[in-house]
């Protein structure tokens, strides 16, 4: 059961741009015509009205994720639709967004980062965040006319090779470059934020395993648990291995878009990090594949993105490095997984996604034999 901190707080900030003082809502119901008009791009025209729609359900588990329908006065032309995202209205998932920083990442990668971004991610129309972590409002173009794989049923093979590409050359430009390095909005993975973090799952581990027990490989719990103390020094010999690089850090089926053409677009800024670019992929063949899938192509993908960090200049990391660092990756991510839990997830469909991600997290633990491999490294 998730934690309880008590009531959502009514957040009501303002910033000042130009002469004016405009607010950040916290949620959908705070905006307004005369709000949209005074933070869209002045070249979209006057806005008449508007309407909006939640988008999916347990897909945006941190926050409000909704559609606009924007209806523009006579002789004023400007997108259609776009998509406006806005704090959760969960206490502990506010609180969990706040310690992490996850709602700054987003807005700062809008803000800040996402004109030089070398693969494709959404224009931004509007992007503020509080100086305390919320409320934040973002306004991001809705692409159309996308495929979305849906990671309860699991991620189509032929398409997680389209994305491990696009992966490929993400990694591969920012990896360890100057550039990656000037992103100061971006913490390393070894960040006092994710450190702290230990506490939490130190807390959650007990009812973690009491709930999955006999459900999930019980020497896998067990290292998980050893794990857990020593998460903070695991952190900084992980990035003291070198190989840093924009990492996503949420590689998983709802936030990569394909359309007609196969061009993939990615979504949701919340998490990334500066880290190893094969975080991404562990996170992807454990969380997103059916089992089954996973193991009858873990090798051949996870070739394909090594050839494809090759093809884009990364010549001095072998495909042995590539995967030690994926299984490193995939302990920290069943970590991961006993905090996730305690996350308001809100309905049936988040649930289902929060029990196919541990399952298949902690049984990818169990085949790449992760409790003697984790042993093996000497941190």
């Amino acid at each position: 059961m998730a934690a309880s901190y008590g009531r959502p707080k009514k957040y009501l900030t303002f910033i000042v741009v130009g002469l004016l003082h405009i607010m950040i809502p916290s949620t959908i119901n705070e905006i307004s015509t005369k709000w949209l008009n005074q933070v869209l791009p002045a070249e979209f025209g006057e806005i008449a009205d508007f309407s909006w729609a939640d988008i999916g359900e347990g897909v945006g588990i941190l926050g409000e994720v909704s559609r606009l329908h924007l209806t523009y006065a006579p002789n004023n032309i400007g997108p259609k639709t776009m998509v406006a995202k806005f704090q959760s209205q969960a206490p502990e998932n506010i609180l969990l967004c706040q310690t992490m920083g996850y709602y700054a990442r987003e807005v700062n990668f809008y803000k800040k980062g996402r004109k030089k971004f070398p693969v494709h991610a959404p224009e931004c129309y509007f992007s503020e965040i509080d100086i305390k972590g919320v409320p934040f409002s973002i306004l991001i173009e809705e692409i159309l006319n996308t495929t979305v794989m849906d990671q309860i049923t699991g991620a189509d093979v032929e398409k997680t090779a389209s994305v491990f590409s696009l992966l490929a050359k993400l990694h591969a430009h920012y990896w360890e470059t100057d550039e990656l390095y000037e992103l100061d909005w971006l913490p390393p993975m070894n960040n006092p934020m994710y450190k702290q973090s230990q506490d939490l799952a130190k807390n959650l581990f007990p009812n973690f395993k009491a709930t999955w027990s006999g459900k999930l490989d019980a020497d896998i719990l067990d290292a998980v648990e050893n794990f857990i103390p020593r998460y903070p020094d695991f952190l900084d010999w992980a990035v003291a291995q070198g190989n840093q690089t924009f990492t996503h850090n949420d590689a998983r089926c709802e936030n990569y878009l394909i359309s007609p053409d196969g061009s993939i677009t990615i979504i949701d800024f919340q998490y990334c990090t500066r880290f190893w670019g094969a975080w991404d992929i562990s996170n992807w063949l454990s969380a997103s594949l059916e089992i089954e899938d996973r193991r009858k192509n873990e090798v051949e993908l996870v070739n394909h993105y090594h050839q494809g960090l090759i093809s884009n200049g990364i010549n001095d990391y072998t495909i042995d490095e590539c995967w030690a660092d994926i299984k490193a990756s995939l302990m920290v991510q069943t970590y991961n997984q006993v905090i996730d839990s305690d996350l308001d997830y809100a309905n049936d469909r988040g649930k289902q996604l929060l029990d196919k991600c541990i399952t298949r997290t902690f049984t990818a633990a169990t085949d790449y034999e992760l409790a003697s491999f984790i042993e093996g490294i000497d941190f």
